[in-house]
């Protein structure tokens, strides 16, 4: 008795396994760089809604800071974007007697010996949760799109 096998469709996984090893870190780069605009799209969406906005410097300034091989980092580089996004305590002078000095929303100049504090109005962190969340799906879609191709 004799038995013969014969294997067939290695030579299409090996193209598959070839193809994935050539183009998934450029794959994963294209991903990350999505993700980014994705969570620049939505923080500034949410700022938009907020009702601190005075001239939109800090709406313009959101952005996809820098881009690795395998991480992203987006933000703003205004100063006082952290105020925004997580508030802050009452403000004094800085001398005794002194007074604080800004110009508000109509353009006039206010000074005043003390100034509450402000409450939050998060714009990146909710972007940031709301984007990741839908990020698995977003990429599993994607990657699928990419390996029909092959």
């Amino acid at each position: 008795m004799s038995l013969e096998i014969t294997s067939k469709g290695f030579e299409s996984n090996e193209e598959l396994l070839k193809f994935i090893r050539d183009n998934i870190d450029t794959h994963n780069q294209e991903m990350l760089h999505k993700l980014g605009e994705s969570i620049v799209a939505e923080a500034r969406s949410n700022l938009q809604n907020n009702t601190n906005i005075n001239s939109g410097n800090l709406l313009s300034s959101i952005i996809i800071l820098e881009e690795g091989d395998d991480y992203i980092i987006v933000g703003t580089r205004e100063d006082y974007a952290g105020y925004i996004e997580y508030g802050r305590g009452p403000v004094r002078p800085l001398k005794e007697g002194g007074w604080l000095h800004w110009i508000d929303k109509s353009g006039k100049d206010v000074f005043a010996k003390f100034a509450n504090a402000t409450e939050p109005s998060p714009f990146m962190e909710p972007a940031v949760i709301r984007v990741s969340k839908d990020f698995p799906e977003l990429y599993v879609s994607e990657t699928e799109s990419m390996l029909n191709k092959v």
